[in-house]
């Protein structure tokens, strides 16, 4: 009788041990699901901050909202939206001007005197709400 008790504690221990194994699996399985939907919003965001900031520095070295979208690419996969006042660019994953990118840039052209202000706001595919939004201001040469 005591060899029949002995190998039902082991199984008991070898089922334990068993679920103990399987809870840590499909814990570390969501986690690692989890972890790799953040790392693709994460390069979604980090693509949206750096496209925003490469605007931002076209729109700086710009005189006018033509010369803003002749730096962008115009005709390429960028536009000047006369009803919305700003200019619209769409941009692949490389970041590069494409029609058919994943990315939208949106950024106005607001010049009160010699001070020209922009807002850059990012997007990802067709989403309504920006990923990023970047607000800058540049004071244009004066004509002599």
């Amino acid at each position: 009788m005591r060899k029949h008790q002995r190998i039902t504690a082991f199984y008991m221990e070898l089922l334990g041990l068993i679920s103990v194994f399987l809870a840590v699996i499909l814990t570390l399985t969501q986690v690692f699901a989890l972890s790799k939907g953040q790392s693709g919003r994460a390069q979604v965001l980090t693509r949206a901050v750096r496209l925003a900031e490469n605007t931002a520095e076209l729109f700086s070295a710009s005189e006018s909202p033509a010369e803003f979208l002749e730096f962008l690419g115009e005709g390429e996969g960028a536009h000047w939206l006369r009803e919305e006042k700003m200019l619209e660019a769409w941009f692949d994953r490389r970041m590069e001007v494409s029609s058919e990118g994943d990315f939208r840039v949106t950024a106005t052209w607001d010049q009160e005197g010699g001070l020209a202000k922009t807002r850059i706001s990012v997007y990802w595919q067709e989403d309504a709400s920006p990923v990023y939004t970047l607000d800058t201001a540049v004071y244009l040469k004066e004509e002599a």
